[in-house]
C-alpha cells in the first residue's frame, strides 16, 4: 500500500510484527518507517532484519552504535557501511575481530586516514588492499599517498599526538 506521498507506507507498524521474515525486511529497510518501529526491528531475533535496519539509511544514530555490537557480524559489516555511522563508531569496528567488518570499515571513506593505515598494514590481505584502495581514492597524488603509507605515526595524520 502506498501513502499520500506515493511510498509504501509501514501502516500502524503491523507489518513489523508479522510472523514472514521478508515482511519484517522490508519494512526494516524502508527509510519511512518510523523510529520506533525501527527500534523494535533493531531488536528482532533474525539478524537478517536487525541488517537490515543497520542498512537503513534513515536509521538513528544511536541505533547504528547500538547494532554495532551486535553479535552477528553481518549486523556490524552493515553499520560498517552505513554513510551516516559515526566515525568513533566505525574506529571502533575498525578493530572487530571479524574481517568482513573490517573490510567493511576499510571501504568506507569517511574513515578517518589514521585508521584506513592502520587498516592497511591489518594482518588480513584483502582489508588491507581495501584500505590501500580508499586511501588511493582519498589522496590527491601519489607523494601523499606515500607519505601516509610511510609515516610511522599515523595517529598524528589526525590532527592529534
Amino acid at each position: 500500500m502506498k501513502n499520500a506521498d506515493g511510498n509504501h507506507s509501514t501502516g500502524n507498524s503491523m507489518e513489523a510484527d508479522s510472523e514472514i521474515m521478508q515482511v519484517r525486511r522490508v519494512v526494516a529497510g524502508n527509510p519511512n518507517t518510523p523510529r520506533q518501529v525501527l527500534t523494535r526491528l533493531a531488536e528482532d531475533a533474525s539478524e537478517a532484519i536487525r541488517r537490515a535496519v543497520a542498512e537503513n539509511p534513515k536509521t538513528p544514530i544511536d541505533m547504528l552504535k547500538q547494532l554495532a555490537f551486535d553479535g552477528h557480524p553481518e549486523v556490524r559489516l552493515a553499520v560498517a557501511e552505513n554513510a551516516h555511522t559515526p566515525r568513533e563508531t566505525l574506529s571502533l569496528l575498525a578493530n572487530d575481530e571479524n574481517a568482513d567488518v573490517r573490510y567493511g570499515v576499510a571501504e568506507n571513506p569517511h574513515m578517518p586516514e589514521h585508521i584506513l593505515v592502520s587498516l592497511a598494514r591489518d594482518e588480513n590481505p584483502y582489508v588491507r588492499c581495501r584500505a590501500l584502495k580508499t586511501l588511493q581514492m582519498l589522496a590527491p597524488d601519489m607523494q601523499a599517498r606515500l607519505r601516509l603509507l610511510l609515516n610511522p605515526h599515523p595517529e598524528r595524520l589526525s590532527g592529534t599526538t
